[in-house]
């Protein structure tokens, strides 16, 4: 049986709902079938239900530039929050710099130094606030700390470890300049401060190269282009040291408000740029003991310094003329500012002589320098200029003599030794101290107080006092010593009053140190030697107590511690009038005060067995003890019975 194919047709569509091209979201999310219909199809009409269309039934518009220019409003945007933030980050690391600088806390008046207000505030931070703190401003509110400060809940006897500058200058308070009062001067008013930082104060301490300041940062720091990191700091800080010089008012603290600003920037920079804004800010220092921790501040210097070396002559190698001469200035600078500093507050010296190798400068003025770079044949001036190094050099001669005096007779670790070697050495140095002065450069016309012949002078007779007067090596001077410090301190007034007749002196904490200590040097000597005190009459001691005390208030300008000076100087002076008029007349507490100004209140003598001068004087004293029979001032103090070589005679009077 056979049957036939079928025979294929076309295939016929299935009847039912036709099929819409999308179907709205809510039937594709119900899985049903969509009609289509605009603006609400037929499933949605039935439930009376919101149809939202498909995307793929709306016809788009086509912009190929729409998400390029959203992208770029929001990096607009993002570039915008980033500078505003920017901005806000600088003002408020400014306003934190300014707090830790400018805030003091009210502190107890006790008679040691402490933290200022800006070291409680980090203190009293929490630990992980303190380490948001960026480092380098912790670096700089160590600096901006005052040189000297009261520090509460210490013993009195913490009194006799600090010089008597601590004294003078632990309630000084810093003045501060209103934020609003901005410098707004032209440019001839910065190019004349740096004209007279230059002729006046450069050559105390050449810490920089005068054409590479003026190139590098000056010009670009007036046309506002191109300025270096540092440019903004150091034009500031060479302004705020010139002003000091023309005594404008609180000129010099704005330009170093100004310059504070950017301190932070400094410690971040390179070694030898970051010495040489450290030493700038000495040299103001020398100006505002208060507003720079001197002494942090110098030995921070020296440190860097000392760091890469510059101390030893194996660091100028391969360098060239240029380089060589300003490594040996900046070293020399950290030096001269570090010696200073620490025989004038009492501590010890940052760098023994015998760790030094390195020459001292050659005396060559910044143009021969420059010149240098063009040809190799540079030679030495043989004749003294007020532009070359030949005062700096000289200084650091000074220095070095003072080093060396302080460590043998000032340090705290000085004790009596052979008489005969103590005289020997200290013949030596007095000796060296004749031959530094009379060598010292003469210049014909000069506008630094440094090159005038009052200053080396004046630096002669502070290094005599330094020798001769009482020390720990010698507690006690000779009636020969005394009448050496009379003369000194009497040469020193002299040389002072000549500069500040011709407007040539202007405050810096170490002249009136220095002024103050031969004051009370010249009153000890007519305490304790009384045919001294025979020698003058009595209006020739109140001539000399009178010119100190116009000193002190002329030099300060109205300062605090220059009424202060006056002060304790005026009260040391009654009692010695009081004894030129009547001998019999004594006060310990006046003989005390000496020995505090001096360091000297809680110095123990060494046993009368390790010290063979001691043998064969009565009491146990030495030859250099004021004899109590002769002098009726001293019998107050050295009472019969007590040995002086075994006990510490200044206990006696606590």
């Amino acid at each position: 049986m056979s049957e036939s194919p079928h025979t294929a047709g076309p295939r016929r569509h299935r009847r039912g709902i036709p099929r819409s091209v999308a179907a709205c979201q809510r039937c594709r999310r119900r899985k049903q079938k969509c009609d289509g219909k605009v603006p609400t199809c037929g499933a949605c009409a039935a439930v009376e239900a919101t149809c939202v269309m498909s995307d793929r039934l709306v016809v788009q518009q086509v912009n190929v530039n729409c998400e390029c220019d959203s992208l770029r409003a929001q990096l607009a945007a993002a570039e915008q929050r980033s500078n505003d933030l920017s901005q806000r980050c600088q003002q408020l690391e400014s306003q934190i710099l300014e707090t830790l600088s400018s805030v003091r806390s009210d502190i107890p008046d006790v008679q040691t130094p402490g933290p200022s207000a800006a070291q409680t505030t980090v203190e009293t931070m929490s630990y992980s606030d303190q380490l948001n703190i960026s480092p380098d401003h912790r670096f700089t509110s160590r600096i901006l700390r005052p040189t000297f400060s009261s520090r509460a809940n210490s013993g009195e006897i913490n009194r006799s470890t600090m010089s008597s500058a601590w004294e003078l200058w632990r309630d000084d308070a810093d003045i501060q300049v209103p934020e609003e009062n901005k410098l707004s001067l032209d440019h001839d008013a910065y190019t004349n401060l740096v004209k007279a930082f230059f002729e006046r104060r450069w050559p105390y301490l050449p810490v920089i190269h005068r054409q590479s300041f003026l190139d590098q940062h000056l010009a670009p720091f007036l046309a506002k282009t191109n300025m270096r990191p540092l440019s903004n700091f150091l034009v500031n800080i060479v302004c705020a040291i010139a002003s000091t010089e023309k005594a404008s008012g609180y000129g010099h603290r704005a330009f170093f408000r100004e310059a504070a600003k950017d301190l932070h920037i400094v410690m971040g920079t390179g070694n030898i740029d970051c010495v040489q804004c450290l030493l700038l800010l000495c040299m103001y220092g020398h100006n505002e003991p208060q507003s720079v921790n001197m002494w942090y501040t110098t030995g921070l210097a020296l440190n860097l310094a000392i760091g890469i070396d510059l101390h030893r002559k194996e660091s100028l190698s391969g360098q060239d003329l240029m380089h060589a001469e300003m490594y040996k200035r900046i070293f020399w600078c950290a030096y001269v500012i570090n010696c200073s500093v620490a025989i004038n507050m009492g501590r010890p010296l940052g760098i023994q002589e015998s760790d030094i190798s390195l020459p001292l400068p050659l005396q060559l003025t910044d143009s021969q320098l420059s010149e240098s770079a063009q040809g190799p044949h540079i030679t030495e001036t043989l004749i003294s200029q007020v532009t070359d190094t030949s005062t700096f050099i000289h200084i650091i001669k000074l220095r070095r003599i003072n080093a060396g005096v302080y460590t043998l007779f000032h340090s705290a670790g000085s004790i009596l030794t052979d008489s005969a070697e103590l005289d020997r050495l200290r013949s030596g140095y007095f000796m060296q101290l004749n031959q530094w002065l009379v060598t010292s450069p003469r210049y014909i016309q000069t506008l630094s107080t440094f090159q005038s012949t009052e200053w080396f002078q004046i630096a002669f007779h502070h290094a005599v006092l330094s020798l001769y007067r009482p020390s720990r090596a010698i507690p006690i001077p000779s009636p020969d010593d005394l009448r050496v410090c009379t003369e000194s301190s009497i040469g020193l007034i002299s040389s002072y009053s000549a500069l500040y007749a011709r407007n040539r002196i202007r405050y810096t904490f170490v002249a009136i140190h220095s002024l103050f200590m031969a004051a009370v040097t010249m009153l000890y000597s007519l305490r304790a030697f009384p045919p001294l005190r025979r020698e003058l009459t009595k209006p020739v001691v109140q001539t000399n107590i009178y010119t100190f005390l116009t000193l002190f208030r002329g030099i300060c300008d109205g300062r605090k511690v220059g009424e202060k000076c006056c002060g304790i100087v005026e009260r040391l002076g009654n009692s010695i009038l009081s004894l030129v008029e009547n001998e019999d007349q004594a006060d310990s507490n006046i003989d005390m005060e000496f020995q505090t100004w001096f360091g000297l209140r809680t110095h123990t003598f060494p046993s009368q067995s390790s010290d063979s001068r001691l043998d064969g004087h009565p009491h146990g004293s030495s030859p250099h003890f004021p004899d109590v029979q002769g002098d009726l001032p001293w019998a107050d103090l050295f009472t019969e019975g007590i040995d002086m070589g075994t006990a510490d005679v200044w206990s006696v009077f606590f």
